[in-house]
């Protein structure tokens, strides 16, 4: 298998010792440029309120979610169960974290909604029943009432390998729609589009894995890129105008932009280390990542003209998959 079904696939292997996953998703929170504007809470002094950042990390021991301010400051711990809490994804409207957790089966992960201070923690996803299935790389819609998500289903022993699709779900009435039905491929990362009518996944259905986009109203997939090697995590700016994805294709993972149809893909890194998920700012000037450059992962800022870039925490754990939550 090719190298990105290696890695997407070993969080569902790991599932039979003890659901120790590995792989990295990515999600983002940044307010959509269609629909309904969201508001954004104001400061004391009537201007808008800066964003902040949720993340996880394994700093206290255990996989648990995090959120920060925006340079790295007033760090604070909003979960702290046994499991692994992991892969935060703020709503457009700031008020709630969907995450993925093993908290309730370890040999399973399904997804829970929480506060954005913590607070009234609330399952979502039911897909296990006693079965082994990895519900996780989440990421809301700009109507702050869907979800998009991998839905990872390991069979029993004998009975083949892992298969990943992409799933929806109304956080209202739970009710859950398939979208991508592919047993010989793997559909991974979804992200919702900005204006909410589509989808940007990666698959392999193709050959290497690529970045694909799915139309919600034909339900007709465009394939975005066809370089060699690993196209993936790709997220969509506010505005609808460029996607922010990793690429393997100069030999380590980077960040990447492109025009939103898959055109003038330009390179925003070349630390030589893996630099991974990128999430955009609110205002579409800004993306966090994390990166393995100092033999750890860490979480960093760059403008999106590539200046700026800033290292923003410095623990002695792994910290992962950033996310802003607007308006903090």
């Amino acid at each position: 298998m090719r190298r990105r079904l290696v890695r997407a696939g070993l969080a569902a292997l790991l599932l039979l010792g003890s659901l120790g996953l590995a792989a990295s998703a990515c999600d983002g929170g940044a307010t959509p440029s269609g629909g309904t504007p969201t508001p954004t809470p104001a400061d004391g002094d009537g201007a808008p309120a800066e964003p902040r950042i949720v993340f996880y990390s394994d700093r206290g021991g255990n996989d648990d979610i995090y959120i920060m301010d925006v340079d790295g400051t007033n760090v604070v711990q909003l979960t702290d169960e046994p499991g692994r809490d992991y892969e935060p994804d703020a709503a457009p409207d700031g008020r709630t974290l969907v995450f993925a957790s093993n908290r309730d089966d370890p040999n399973s992960s399904q997804l829970y909604l929480m506060d954005v201070d913590g607070s009234n923690v609330r399952r979502l996803t039911f897909s296990a029943n006693g079965g082994r299935v990895i519900d996780d790389y989440a990421h809301w819609s700009p109507d702050n009432r869907h979800i998009v998500f991998q839905r990872t289903t390991v069979p029993e022993t004998g009975g083949g390998g892992p298969d990943a699709d992409i799933w929806m779900i109304d956080t209202e009435t739970g009710e859950e729609t398939q979208l991508t039905d592919t047993p010989d491929a793997w559909d991974s990362t979804p992200s919702m589009g900005a204006d909410g009518a589509s989808v940007l996944f990666e698959s392999n259905r193709d050959g290497d894995f690529d970045v694909h986009r799915l139309d919600l109203e034909t339900m007709e997939v465009t394939q975005l890129t066809d370089a060699e090697g690993t196209d993936s995590e790709a997220k969509e700016s506010p505005d609808g105008s460029t996607i922010a994805f990793t690429s393997v294709r100069d030999g380590s993972f980077a960040i990447y932009l492109m025009d939103a149809d898959g055109g003038n893909v330009r390179r925003l890194t070349d630390s030589g280390a893996e630099d991974r998920c990128p999430q955009w700012s609110p205002d579409g000037q800004r993306l966090t990542f994390f990166s393995t450059r100092d033999n750890d992962q860490e979480i960093y800022v760059i403008n999106v003209d590539g200046s700026g870039e800033t290292r923003i925490t410095n623990s002695p754990g792994k910290d992962e998959i950033p996310d802003w939550v607007p308006g903090g």
